[in-house]
C-alpha cells in the first residue's frame, strides 16, 4: 500500500479503508475509543512465582515438636492472576430516550469491550434491551452469543454490535432494566462457577420507563413504577447472588446518575477482597475517557493496579511510573494510529528491543504485543521500578492523534512485624510495627504508600475475643514518621491473658497479594529472672558473607535455661544464624558472638543486583517466650567483577590517565571538527546561467549528508530550468582546503574549481558557483516566454550587462532578485 502525504492522499486512503466492508467504519471507531484501554491480550501468561521473590512467602516464627523455635509458612490468600479471564455481558439500551447517534456511540463502545480485555480467554455476550407493548415481543435481543475473546471471537463481537437497532414505539422503545440484569445473570449463570469474574456491563441513561410495558399492564402510574423499583431491586440481588459486578456506563443526552450508581451497588461488590478502589461504580462515558472506564473495569476485576502516565502527540514521549511493588506488568500504549512506532527505555535508560531482553538489572523479561496496531503494550516480569519513557515516531500525515501511556501491574511484598516489649504482662500496653519490604530493598514513595492499607490482631491464652490492633503510617498518634512505610499502633494485653500469644498482621492492596507475618511470644512472668538482648548491626556483604552481633544473657533463676536463636519472617533469603541454642546455668551472665550467615549466590532465592536487602530478624526465644529480637539490615552485593578491583586498586593513577586521554581526544576532535566546517558547503551560492552567461535559477547551499550540497538539474529542456536540492542527487559541492570548491557531476567524477569559475552542464546551461554571503538566490525564470522562446525586457539586458562585468572568481556579482524559498532547501 502507498501512503500519500497530502490532505487529498489522506482523505482518499481513509475512504477506500472504510468501503471495503461496510463494518469496518463501527472497527474503526471502535479501535479510536480503545486507544486507551488495554491491548488484547496485553498481560503475561501467568503470574511470577512467588518463589522468585526473596521471602515471598509469609513467614513466622512457630516452634517444632520439641518447642525449638523455626521459621514457619503462613499460605498467602488467593488472588487473581494478571491474565485470568472474566466472562462478560454487554447490555445495550435500544430505548428512545437515547437520543439521535447515542445508539452508535453504544455499538463503538461494545466493540471496544470486545477488543481490549487483556485475556484472550475471556467469554463475552452482548445484547440490546428496551421493553416489550405486547405478549409477542421480548424486552431483549440477543446479538451475540457467548463467545471466547480470541483474536476471531473480537472481530465477530464487532462485526454484530452492528445488528444492534434503536426500537420504534410499536416494537417498544421504553427502558426495562430488570430485563437487561436478569438477561445477563442468566448468560453469565449458565457457565460453571469456576471462579472466573462474572461481569455486566449495562449501557444506558439511566432512565428506567416501564409505562407502556406488558408485564406492567392495567396498573396505576404509582403502583407500575413501585411494583418496577421492587423488581429491580430483587433483580440486583439475584445479581449479587450470582456474583455479578454491575458497571452501568453512562450514555444519552441526560444521564440519571443515582439510577446508575445504585445499580453499581446492587450487584457484587466483594469480588477483590472488598477493597473500595476495586468496587464497582457507575461511569459517564464519552470518547475520552471510555478507554479509561474500560481499563479500570479490567483491572479491578482481577484485583490489578492501574497507574495512568502521561498524554501527547508524536512525535514526542510519554512517561509512566513503575512501583517498586510491582513484580509483574503492561505497559499499555494507545497510539490511536497504526502506523505510529513505538520505542521503550527503561528507568536506567536501556532500550527494550527484543522479547526476552534484559534491561536495567538484566533479570526483567520482556514481550511485545500489538506492534502495527493502534494499541500496543510490553508485558514485563520483574520490572525495574522507576519512570519507564516511551519514545513516538509517526510519519506525516499521521500525527493529529493523542496518544497515552499507562501501566497494570500486581506485585508482592514482604513485611516485618515487631514488639517493642518482645513478651508483655497481663494488662500491659505495648507498641507494635509493621514494616513494608519490597522485593529489592527499594525505598516506597508516598504513591506507593497511600494504597496500602495494614491490619492487626492479638490472639492468646485465657481470652476468647480477637483484640484488633489499629496500624497506620500517618505521623499520627504512635507513628512517628508519616509514609516512610513502617505502620504502628499500640495494644493493651488483656488482663486475663494467661500464656501464649500471638500478634499477627496482614498487608494488603490492589495489585497486591495480601502478606500475613505473626509474631508468637507469651505472657512475661513478674520480676522475670533471665533476659536475653540481641543487638545485630547493618552490614553490606557479598554471598556467602556473615554478619557478626553479639547476644547478652543473664539467668538469676536457680534453674538452667536455653536461649534458642532463630532467623524469622526471612525464608527463601538463604539466612542462618549460628549458635542455634545457647545453654545459660543458674547464676550466669555473659556476653557471646553470634553469626548470621549469608547463603552463596545459588542459595540466595533472588538474584543479587546492585544492593539486594534482606529483610527478616533474628529472635532470642525461651521456650515459646521470645526474650528479644533484632530487625535485619543486611545488604548483599554482588562480588566485584576484575575490573572493579583494578580499579580500587589503580584509581589513582587511572584518573589523572584519563583526563590526560580525554584531552588528547579533545584536541583531535576539535582539528576534525575546524576540517569539516572548513570544507562545509554551507553559504555558497549555485547559479544556473543560461547561452549567454544570463542567472536563470540560484540557490544557496546548505550543509547536507557527507558534508556536501547534493542537487539535480530540473526541467533542463524546458523554458524555466532550476536547481532543486535532493539527497543522492547527480550533482554535489563542497569546499575545498584552499579555497575553491569541489563538484562531483554525475558519473564524470570530483572536478575542482575556483570561486567564480564557470562549468558547463549541458549544450545550453553552465554553473558558476561563488561566495554567496549577503546574497539572495534566484529561483527561476518569472513570466513567459516571449516569441523568439526568450524572454527580452530591459531588466535582462541589464543583468547581462552586469554578468559580463562580472570577470575576477570571487563570486563579486550584482545582488539577483528576492527568491521564494524552495521547500526543500
Amino acid at each position: 500500500m502507498t501512503y500519500t502525504t497530502g490532505a487529498v492522499g489522506r482523505a482518499c486512503a481513509r475512504a477506500s479503508t472504510t468501503q471495503e466492508h461496510p463494518l469496518l467504519a463501527v472497527r474503526a471507531r471502535a479501535y479510536r475509543l480503545a486507544a486507551v484501554a488495554l491491548a488484547a491480550a496485553a498481560l503475561p501468561a501467568a503470574a511470577l512465582p512467588a518463589a522468585a521473590l526473596p521471602g515471598t512467602a509469609p513467614t513466622a516464627l512457630g516452634t517444632d515438636a520439641a518447642g525449638h523455635g523455626r521459621p514457619a509458612a503462613v499460605a498467602p490468600a488467593a488472588t487473581g492472576a494478571s491474565d485470568d479471564p472474566v466472562d462478560y455481558a454487554v447490555a445495550v439500551d435500544e430505548s428512545a430516550s437515547l437520543g439521535a447517534g447515542e445508539l452508535d456511540r453504544e455499538k463503538d463502545a461494545v466493540a471496544a469491550i470486545a477488543v481490549s480485555d487483556p485475556s484472550p480467554r475471556s467469554r463475552m455476550v452482548v445484547f440490546g434491551f428496551a421493553d416489550a407493548r405486547t405478549a409477542t415481543q421480548s424486552p431483549v435481543d440477543e446479538v451475540c452469543p457467548m463467545r471466547q475473546l480470541d483474536t476471531v471471537g473480537r472481530e465477530q463481537i464487532a462485526e454484530c454490535a452492528g445488528q444492534l437497532r434503536e426500537r420504534t414505539p410499536q416494537g417498544g422503545s421504553g427502558t426495562d432494566f430488570i430485563s437487561a440484569v436478569r438477561q445477563g445473570v442468566t448468560r453469565l449463570k449458565e457457565a460453571p462457577d469456576s471462579g472466573r469474574p462474572r461481569v455486566l456491563f449495562l449501557l444506558t441513561d439511566g432512565y428506567l420507563d416501564v409505562k407502556d410495558s406488558y408485564r406492567y399492564r392495567g396498573l396505576d402510574d404509582r403502583t407500575r413504577d413501585e411494583q418496577a423499583d421492587e423488581d429491580l431491586t430483587r433483580a440486583l440481588r439475584e445479581a449479587a447472588d450470582a456474583k455479578v459486578q454491575i458497571r452501568p456506563l453512562g450514555f444519552g443526552r441526560a444521564v440519571d446518575r443515582k439510577r446508575l450508581d445504585e445499580m453499581a451497588a446492587g450487584g457484587y461488590r466483594n469480588g477483590c477482597r472488598d477493597l473500595p478502589q476495586t468496587r464497582p461504580q457507575a461511569e459517564v462515558v464519552d470518547a475520552e475517557n471510555l478507554g479509561r472506564a474500560l481499563e479500570t473495569a479490567f483491572a479491578a476485576a482481577r484485583c490489578l493496579y492501574r497507574d495512568p502516565g502521561s498524554r501527547t502527540r508524536p512525535p514526542g514521549d510519554l512517561s509512566v511510573r513503575v512501583s517498586p511493588l510491582a513484580t509483574e506488568g503492561t505497559i499499555v500504549v494507545s497510539k490511536g494510529d497504526p502506523l505510529v512506532t513505538a520505542t521503550y527505555y527503561d528507568p536506567e535508560g536501556h532500550k527494550v528491543t527484543e522479547p526476552g531482553d534484559g534491561a536495567g538489572d538484566g533479570e526483567s523479561s520482556f514481550e511485545f504485543t500489538g506492534r502495527g496496531k493502534p494499541v500496543e503494550s510490553l508485558r514485563i516480569t520483574r520490572p525495574l521500578a522507576g519512570t519507564w519513557r516511551v519514545h513516538l515516531d509517526a510519519p506525516a500525515g499521521h500525527r493529529d492523534r493523542t496518544a497515552s501511556i499507562s501501566v497494570l501491574w500486581q506485585g508482592a511484598v514482604r513485611s516485618d512485624i515487631r514488639l517493642e516489649k518482645p513478651s508483655p504482662s497481663a494488662g500491659e500496653r505495648t507498641r507494635v510495627e509493621v514494616e513494608v519490604l519490597t522485593r529489592a530493598g527499594v525505598k516506597l514513595d508516598e504513591r506507593d504508600l497511600r494504597g496500602i492499607t495494614v491490619s492487626g490482631q492479638l490472639t492468646g491464652k485465657g481470652f476468647t475475643q480477637k483484640v484488633p490492633i489499629t496500624l497506620t503510617d500517618d505521623g499520627r498518634g504512635q507513628d512517628e514518621h508519616g509514609l516512610d512505610g513502617v505502620f504502628s499502633g499500640t495494644v493493651t494485653v488483656p488482663r486475663d491473658a494467661t500464656g501464649d500469644l500471638l500478634f499477627s498482621s496482614t498487608v494488603e492492596s490492589v495489585g497486591l497479594r495480601p502478606d500475613t507475618r505473626s509474631y508468637p511470644t507469651g505472657i512475661a512472668p513478674l520480676n522475670a529472672k533471665f533476659g536475653a538482648v540481641l543487638d545485630i548491626p547493618a552490614a553490606t556483604v557479598h554471598p556467602g558473607g556473615r554478619v557478626t552481633g553479639t547476644l547478652k544473657v543473664s539467668n538469676k533463676d536457680t534453674a538452667a535455661h536455653t536461649v534458642r536463636l532463630a532467623v524469622a519472617d526471612a525464608e527463601g533469603t538463604g539466612l542462618s544464624v549460628d549458635p542455634a541454642e545457647v545453654p545459660v546455668e543458674p547464676g550466669a551472665a555473659r556476653t557471646l558472638d553470634v553469626t548470621v550467615r549469608v547463603a552463596d549466590a545459588d542459595g540466595l532465592g533472588a538474584p543479587v543486583d546492585d544492593g539486594t536487602a534482606l529483610g527478616g530478624k533474628v529472635t532470642a526465644a525461651d521456650g515459646t517466650r521470645v526474650l528479644d529480637d533484632a530487625p535485619l539490615s543486611i545488604t548483599v552485593t554482588a562480588v566485584p567483577s576484575l575490573p572493579r578491583r583494578i580499579w580500587d586498586a589503580w584509581w589513582q593513577l587511572i584518573v589523572p590517565g584519563v583526563f590526560v586521554l580525554v584531552a588528547v581526544v579533545a584536541a583531535l576532535l576539535s582539528r576534525r571538527r575546524v576540517k569539516r566546517l572548513r570544507l562545509a558547503p554551507g553559504g555558497l551560492l549555485l547559479e544556473l546561467l543560461d547561452a549567454d552567461g544570463i542567472p536563470v535559477c540560484s540557490r544557496k547551499a546548505k550543509t547536507g549528508r557527507g558534508n556536501r550540497y547534493e542537487f539535480d538539474l530540473v526541467d533542463a529542456a524546458t523554458d524555466n530550468p532550476r536547481i532543486e536540492r535532493r539527497d543522492r542527487g547527480t550533482y554535489a559541492v563542497r569546499r575545498d582546503l584552499a579555497g575553491g570548491v569541489v563538484l562531483r557531476a554525475g558519473g564524470q567524477g570530483e572536478r575542482t574549481l575556483r570561486l567564480g569559475e564557470q562549468l558547463a552542464l549541458t549544450g545550453t546551461l553552465s554553473l558558476r558557483i561563488a561566495d554567496g554571503r549577503g546574497r539572495r538566490p534566484v529561483t527561476g525564470r518569472r513570466g513567459g516566454p516571449s516569441a523568439g522562446g526568450r524572454s527580452r525586457t530591459p531588466g535582462r539586458a541589464t543583468a547581462r550587462a552586469g554578468a559580463s562585468a562580472a570577470t575576477d572568481h570571487t563570486g563579486s556579482y550584482p545582488a539577483s532578485a528576492p527568491e521564494q524559498e524552495h521547500p526543500d532547501i
